[in-house]
């Protein structure tokens, strides 16, 4: 690709996600879609070659447990850090997977992490890999998914012959963070036991199953979809894949500056949410159909995210048509105000559902999009 076209490109991916990148304001502050809040340039995109040696000093491992919930950075030059560092070997160890714009530190991901340390009985290892995916970065940030998979897979192997257990594994990973866990499994000399993608990121993502994640990346690959078709990917990708509120718009995020990063983003609060109340997802046809094929017509119901069994296969569907893990709304005590929509957008939300969804065409009826005023626009 020629440098103008893939700036191009660059820019216009960026317009896309540039909302995702209020790293330390509450989840809402992402909805507002052109904000300016970083600094740099696409001069100081990071662009990282496959080749290149591990550990990589971008890409940093940091470790929570229930008995010290607070962040220790992994030693992999140490052989006796993970014995140390208050890691329970009985405990399932949580691998976290930020996407784009995103760090150890940053909103939404630190929500999940706060809900598995809160539940208790979780080891938590956040990946951060913010340096190679801030913005305006995305372009690099797709690029950089497989060196860095390699760098994380090389540091796992490390964990494990420290004593991590490959069968107490979970990736968790968020937009691009979905497909890191997938990748990373390529280069791995173990099989991961579980991958839970949620909303898998889906501009510029190649269909090759090496480049993204696919169902033979895990013993068991579970996906959650929120947003199919424009930020999250709108194909199967997993063994098992639920569709939340039809997987591609959330309806508490109709009214909202962005409701396409809304609902690509609160497929973190679904999954935090399943750790403290159990969501039945019924079987539906595929890509979510309403329709359930005579071969489906007898499987039970399964719930959604953590609590999903690993035996889970075939297309899930929710509808709920309350934010998720928001105590006000969910009437969760253990939720996070993070996930809440603040009173602006109050109306947007409702905890009574109509007889069906809304198809999407009619969430769109009654907008009027201004025309193209420049190139980047007619690319979006």
């Amino acid at each position: 690709m020629r440098a103008s076209a893939q700036q191009l490109v660059a820019i216009t991916v960026a317009l896309l996600y540039q909302g995702a990148s209020g790293q330390r304001h509450p989840i809402k502050e992402a909805l507002f879609l052109h904000n300016d809040n970083y600094n740099a340039t696409f001069e100081d995109c990071v662009w990282r070659r496959e080749k290149e040696p591990c550990p990589d000093p971008d890409v940093i491992f940091n470790m929570y447990t229930e008995a010290e919930p607070v962040k220790k950075t992994v030693d992999l030059f140490s052989e006796d850090w993970l014995r140390q560092s208050g890691w329970e070997p009985s405990h399932e160890t949580i691998l976290l997977v930020h996407g784009y714009a995103g760090g150890d530190d940053t909103l939404p991901i630190t929500v999940l992490r706060d809900a598995y340390l809160r539940r208790g009985g979780y080891n938590v290892i956040m990946m951060d890999w913010g340096a190679l995916c801030q913005p305006p970065c995305y372009v690099a940030a797709v690029h950089n998914l497989r060196p860095v998979a390699k760098c994380a897979a090389e540091a796992l192997g490390t964990l494990r012959r420290a004593g991590l257990r490959p069968d107490r594994l979970t990736c968790v990973g968020h937009s691009l963070g979905a497909h890191m866990c997938g990748i990373m499994a390529n280069y791995l000399t173990f099989r991961l036991n579980r991958i839970i993608g949620l909303d898998p990121a889906r501009p510029l993502i190649r269909s090759a199953p090496a480049l993204r994640l696919d169902p033979g990346d895990a013993r068991a690959v579970h996906v959650l979809h929120t947003n199919a078709g424009r930020y999250g990917e709108a194909a199967r990708l997993g063994h098992a894949d639920f569709c939340l509120n039809g997987g591609r718009s959330q309806p508490y995020c109709e009214d909202t500056p962005n409701e396409a990063l809304c609902s690509h983003i609160w497929s973190i609060c679904y999954q935090a949410e399943s750790l403290f109340r159990e969501r039945a997802a019924i079987p539906c046809g595929r890509r979510c159909s309403v329709r359930v094929p005579p071969s489906r017509a007898s499987a039970l119901p399964v719930p959604l995210g953590q609590p999903a069994p690993m035996t889970a296969s075939g297309a899930y569907c929710v509808e709920d048509f309350s934010t998720p893990f928001c105590p006000s709304t969910s009437g969760l005590s253990e939720g996070d105000s993070r996930c809440c929509l603040d009173a602006q957008y109050a109306a947007a939300a409702t905890t009574t559902a109509p007889a069906r969804p809304r198809p999407l065409v009619r969430l769109r009826a009654t907008r009027i999009k201004p025309a193209p005023t420049n190139q980047s626009d007619q690319a979006i």
